[in-house]
């Protein structure tokens, strides 16, 4: 029996598609006992970005009973599709990214030039129009070589509540922490950079060895210079023991598909919803799918534009009675069904 709720949720999530983000995803995909896997694999369609998405994939494998091999198919066809959502996010970041590159093109500007009295605050300007961690960081440089601790602290302290750090970007966070915190103790013991300790050597070494980018480079740069370190620019070989493998689905000959028998129904008898599940030859061409009642009025037509997969046909406003599935391909009946509406 399909609960009141299954509908009702499968309506709300398509209203929202194809904009819903993969943690949305991968919660509709946990309620099992809610949406059985022909609703999850339509909204999924609609959001072909969360298709890609491991969490989603891995919470549908975790289902009691995992999608079909038809339904994946169905799934996964949009594999090479970008998603509204996916080109809304990549434009998002074109532009961007190209806000960026002017803003560090001005800073280099401000850098170069001789005449300006308050550098470092035009630098800070133009990168306050950066929301990102790393504009962060060198905002507090900025405040740093102006002499404001405070304020460098600030700029730091507030970089876990502006921004949504994964583990790795805030154990980033903690080592720049460090870092500042190891520049802030010299400046106040009127210290040169030169004349760390060994404790101050050890954090430095900490820092170099577990991070990467421009934090890894200061550290580095550091110890270069007061610790006598060699140091070697890495190369990076490829690691083909690491590199991400999507399953490709092919056609394959199903022994549950009666040989004549190019679609099945379920649940029949149905209430909210049908399912209709279909696998064609891969050379077929205009395959429609066509519904009507035994009186022969038109219900509900639509065409299939891939050879397998799975299709909903809302049933809530239709009356009880029978009604009849016809499947055509290049204008031939293939098949005839027949499903209770109650």
């Amino acid at each position: 029996m399909m609960p009141p709720e299954t509908m009702q949720l499968r309506d709300e999530l398509l209203d929202a598609s194809p904009f819903l983000s993969d943690t949305v995803m991968a919660s509709a995909a946990a309620k099992e006992d809610v949406l059985p896997n022909s609703i999850i694999t339509e909204v999924l369609t609609a959001n072909p970005q969360s298709a890609k998405a491991d969490n989603v994939l891995n919470t549908l494998n975790a289902r009691t009973n995992p999608p079909n091999d038809n339904e994946m198919a169905a799934i996964h066809a949009n594999d090479t599709v970008f998603g509204h959502k996916e080109l809304l996010e990549s434009k998002r970041d074109y532009f961007e990214a190209k806000k960026a590159n002017e803003v560090y093109r001005l800073i280099r500007m401000y850098q170069a030039d001789t005449v300006i009295a308050a550098k470092y605050d035009s630098i800070e300007t133009a990168l306050a129009n950066i929301h990102t961690p790393e504009s962060y960081y060198q905002q507090a440089f900025c405040r740093f070589y102006q002499g404001d601790s405070a304020e460098v602290l600030n700029l730091l302290n507030n970089i876990p509540s502006e921004f949504d750090l994964n583990t790795a970007q805030t154990d980033y966070n903690n080592y720049f922490s460090d870092y500042f915190n190891l520049l802030l103790t010299l400046r106040s013991q009127n210290k040169p950079f030169t004349k760390i300790d060994s404790t101050q050597k050890t954090t430095l070494y900490n820092i170099m060895d577990n991070t990467g980018g421009l934090l890894h480079a200061y550290a580095r740069n550091l110890l270069i210079k007061t610790d006598n370190l060699l140091y070697h620019e890495h190369y990076l070989e490829i690691d083909t023991a690491t590199m991400k493998m999507t399953k490709i689905y092919k056609p394959v000959n199903d022994n549950r598909w009666k040989a004549d028998s190019y679609f099945k129904l379920y649940p029949n008898p149905a209430n909210g919803y049908l399912t209709f599940e279909y696998e064609v030859d891969y050379n077929s061409a205009r395959v429609v799918v066509e519904i009507v009642n035994l009186g022969g009025i038109h219900m509900e037509t639509f065409r299939l534009h891939s050879n397998r997969g799975v299709k909903i046909v809302d049933l809530r406003q239709w009356k009880s009675g029978t009604y009849l599935v016809r499947l055509i391909v290049n204008g031939k009946t293939l098949q005839n069904e027949k499903f209770v509406k109650f």
